[in-house]
């Protein structure tokens, strides 16, 4: 039995290397002939074998290993630890893709009752006593926190967006990027230009994952409230008006869900709250980070599930389109502005995956290029670099870029210009 659980282990490993480096195909070969060969009909790997092929594009198939994972899942002799929302959550997503949106509900809400029991189990810190409800006179104490690294334009160029369009949305509001040295020097500057604050962090000092950067604003005994966001999502007047029923309501945090794929407890962009309510919020995270044996990129809204949200339950208002729990309540009636007309706009959209740009590269034999972009008055945007890729016979350069870029690129306002580099 030993023997089976170090082999499991070590499968477990190495599928969810090459679910996180996107090889979904290597995820797919492992599982396959290697995984399924040993524990057939193995519940999690089964899941494991239908997001692979979700991400590739193959919904139906990926529907029929859920089903026959969910089959399986009570009966299984080998099963890791992992509860079955880790099978409900994919099927979500999948049932999604294929408009069986009934489905998805259903199973989204049985995610969301079976994280809840599991939460339940913890302890809550106890919540101190609000005696200030609502905005700060002082902006800089009210922070829209992000964790800001890299230098990929899908998140740097859409955290330049909202801090610029911060102070029209959010006007009492300061936003804050938790960065470090691998965020370009321009990114930062442009970021300062729209008064953002920047806070420099330390990777070996914290020792955990820039995904929890952001929470350090949970402790700040600066801060008077916080909301926590996605660098790569655009701020909305939906969640605006949103965030300021929360404000009024007397309660100590708000969590928003906008979408059926948003059976969470607490969606890591999508929540806030006072300070107060977790003296050593960066202790808590480096013990949590230190515990784990597996990263993968969701692993701060797994640390909100298990070790935040009963405490946040405790007084929090909840904004839920669907209604995932009972205590979910419709957004308020909100300005549409452009960004809101953005076609499957939600709160917590990534705004530069939707599509991408392929951009032909003048030289055939480039390997790096440099790219610029300009606008229609031939002032300077951004400069990234990006590694090229031959694609029908030509060399391109394949970019994630904000929806509002690319519209004006395709609308030939704006123009992107290459220079060899290797």
């Amino acid at each position: 039995m030993q023997k089976l659980n170090q082999q499991l282990q070590a499968i477990a490993q190495y599928v969810r290397h090459a679910l996180d480096t996107h090889n979904y195909e290597l995820a797919k070969h492992i599982l396959n002939e290697k995984g399924l060969t040993l524990f057939p009909n193995h519940p999690i790997m089964l899941s494991d074998l239908a997001y692979a092929d979700s991400q590739l594009g193959n919904h139906a198939q990926a529907y029929e290993h859920l089903q026959q994972a969910l089959a399986h899942y009570d009966n299984a002799p080998y099963r890791p630890d992992q509860p079955k929302h880790a099978i409900y959550d994919t099927i979500v997503s999948v049932c999604t893709h294929l408009k069986r949106f009934e489905e998805a509900y259903a199973y989204a809400k049985k995610s969301m009752a079976d994280k809840k029991a599991l939460a339940l189990e913890h302890r809550p810190s106890p919540l101190p006593t609000l005696t200030h409800t609502g905005l700060h006179a002082d902006k800089t104490k009210n922070i829209i926190s992000y964790s800001l690294f890299g230098d990929n334009p899908r998140y740097c160029e859409v955290a330049v967006i909202n801090a610029t369009i911060a102070p029209l949305i959010y006007p009492e509001w300061t936003c804050r990027f938790y960065v470090d040295d691998s965020v370009p020097d321009h990114v930062i500057r442009r970021l300062t230009k729209h008064n953002a604050q920047i806070i420099k962090v330390d990777k070996k000092e914290l020792g955990f994952s820039g995904l929890f950067w952001r929470f350090l604003v949970l402790s700040d005994p600066d801060v008077h409230c916080f909301i926590i966001r996605d660098a790569d999502s655009l701020l909305s007047y939906k969640e605006r008006f949103a965030v300021d029923e929360w404000l009024n309501s007397g309660k100590f945090f708000h969590i928003m869900r906008d979408a059926l794929v948003h059976n969470e407890l607490i969606l890591a962009g999508m929540w806030g709250g006072y300070v107060g309510a977790f003296d050593d919020i960066k202790e808590d995270m480096q013990v949590y980070f230190n515990s784990l044996s597996v990263l993968n990129k969701t692993i701060d809204q797994q640390f909100l599930r298990n070790h935040i949200w009963v405490t946040v339950n405790q007084s929090v208002l909840v904004h839920d389109k669907y209604r995932l729990e009972a205590t979910g309540l419709p957004y308020p009636d909100y300005p549409l502005s452009d960004i809101e007309k953005i076609p499957y706009f939600h709160i917590g959209m990534v705004d530069a995956h939707a599509r991408s740009l392929t951009v032909n590269v003048a030289d055939p034999n480039a390997t790096l290029v440099e790219w610029q972009l300009v606008n229609q008055n031939n002032q300077h945007i951004c400069t990234y670099t990006a590694e090229t890729q031959q694609q029908d016979g030509d060399c391109v350069i394949e970019l994630y870029l904000p929806y509002f870029y690319i519209e004006r690129i395709i609308h030939h306002n704006w123009q992107i210009f290459t220079k060899t580099l290797k």
